[in-house]
């Protein structure tokens, strides 16, 4: 064991101890780049990984958060971003039309509904881009 490990482990503290302990494990397998992030957040915590990492799946199991036990929320934001990518598209069509017909020295008279459709477009996917950052944070 190395000595950062030692004197991480020494200084975090323990969840609450059972008796008789806790019979069940569960043994993650993690990257090391989750390896790390797991260990940072459970010394910010002033937990062992170990210790941190069963809260948190605990604290899942329990939640009524539908984002963890259906994917409830992230269904909802792939309804979102496909309806974005949907209106994106539409206008894609609807430019492609206008610099066609302004090639012929015509701007429709729908252009600037069009190009305000796709500013309403671009913020939703603002927001949603938002509630995204928010969720993972």
């Amino acid at each position: 064991m190395s000595t950062n490990r030692t004197a991480a482990a020494a200084s975090a503290r323990h969840r609450p101890h059972l008796s008789p302990g806790r019979p069940h494990r569960i043994y993650p397998r993690l990257s090391d780049e989750e390896n790390a992030l797991v260990a940072e957040a459970a010394r910010q915590a002033g937990l062992t990984a170990a210790g941190y990492a069963a809260q948190a799946v605990v604290a899942a199991a329990r939640s009524n958060d539908p984002a963890f036990s259906s994917g409830g929320e992230l269904q909802e934001l792939q309804r979102e971003l496909f309806a974005a990518r949907r209106a994106v598209n539409m206008f894609g069509s609807n430019v492609n039309q206008a610099a066609a017909a302004s090639s012929r020295g015509q701007v429709p008279g729908w252009a600037g509904e069009s190009v305000r459709l796709c500013a309403d477009a671009v913020a939703r996917l603002d927001a949603l881009t938002a509630r995204i950052d928010r969720r993972l944070r």
